[in-house]
C-alpha cells in the first residue's frame, strides 16, 4: 500500500443497478473530480452533497462532444472523512459500462490509482479515524456470508467484541494474580492465598464466556 497519493474504487458492484457508488480519497480527490465536471473550479469544496452535470467524453471518439451525465458529488474535506483525507463520492446510474468509463477517466488523472483492497479502510486506522479493531470489523462486514457472522462483524465494529475480550483478560489476570501472591507471600498471615474451589469457579466462568463469544 502507497500512501500520498489518491485511490479510487467503486463502492458497489459492478453488476446493472439503478445507482452506483464511486469513491476516491488523497489529495486530489476534489481536482480530477473537479476536472470531469461541466464547471469546474479549483476553490475547495465545503463539506456537503450538490447535484452535478460530468462531461463523458466518447470513448470510441474523443473528438466528438462529450455526454453530459447527470450525478450526485459528496465532498468530505479533510480530516472530517472516512479516511482523514480529503474524499469525494459520486453517485451515478448504475449501467455498467457507464460506471467503468467513469472510473477509466479518473484513473487517468494524474496521482490517481485504483484502490487495494482494504486500503480505505487501512488510511482511516493510519490516519486515527478508527481503532485496528473496527477496521478488523469493516472487513469481517464485507466478508460475512450467514446472519451470525454478520452480527459478530457488527459486534466488532462497535468496539464490543474487543471489550469483552479485555474483560476475560483483566479477569484471569487478576485470578494469576492471587495465585502469584499466595506463593510468594504465603508466610504472610495477611495475605489470604486464593482457595483451589475459587480459582476453578473463576477460570471455568471465564472459559464459559470465551465459549460464549466464539459460538458453537
Amino acid at each position: 500500500m502507497r500512501l500520498g497519493d489518491t485511490i479510487v474504487a467503486l463502492a458497489t458492484g459492478f453488476e446493472r443497478s439503478r445507482l452506483a457508488m464511486i469513491r476516491l480519497s488523497g489529495p486530489d480527490a476534489f481536482r480530477s473530480v473537479g476536472a470531469l465536471l461541466d464547471e469546474p473550479s479549483s476553490e475547495q469544496p465545503a463539506r456537503g452533497i450538490r447535484r452535478a452535470t460530468m462531461l463523458v467524453p466518447r470513448e470510441d471518439d474523443p473528438a466528438k462532444p462529450a455526454g453530459q451525465l447527470d450525478v450526485i458529488v459528496a465532498a468530505f474535506p479533510a480530516p472530517g472523512s472516512y479516511t482523514g483525507e480529503d474524499a469525494c463520492e459520486i453517485q451515478l446510474p448504475g449501467n455498467p459500462l457507464l460506471v467503468r468509463r467513469v472510473l477509466d477517466l479518473l484513473l487517468e488523472s494524474d496521482g490517481v490509482r485504483s484502490a487495494d483492497p482494504g486500503e480505505f479502510s487501512a488510511r482511516a486506522f493510519l490516519n486515527g479515524r478508527m481503532t485496528a479493531e473496527q477496521a478488523e470489523g469493516v472487513r469481517a462486514m464485507i466478508a460475512a456470508r450467514s446472519a451470525s457472522e454478520h452480527e459478530a462483524a457488527q459486534h466488532l465494529l462497535a468496539g464490543e467484541t474487543g471489550s469483552r475480550y479485555r474483560a476475560i483478560a483483566d479477569e484471569l489476570a487478576t485470578a494469576l494474580a492471587l495465585v502469584e501472591a499466595g506463593i510468594d507471600f504465603t508466610e504472610e498471615e495477611d495475605v489470604v492465598a486464593i482457595g483451589p474451589d475459587e480459582l476453578l469457579e473463576r477460570l471455568a466462568a471465564q472459559r464459559d464466556r470465551v465459549s460464549a463469544l466464539l459460538g458453537p
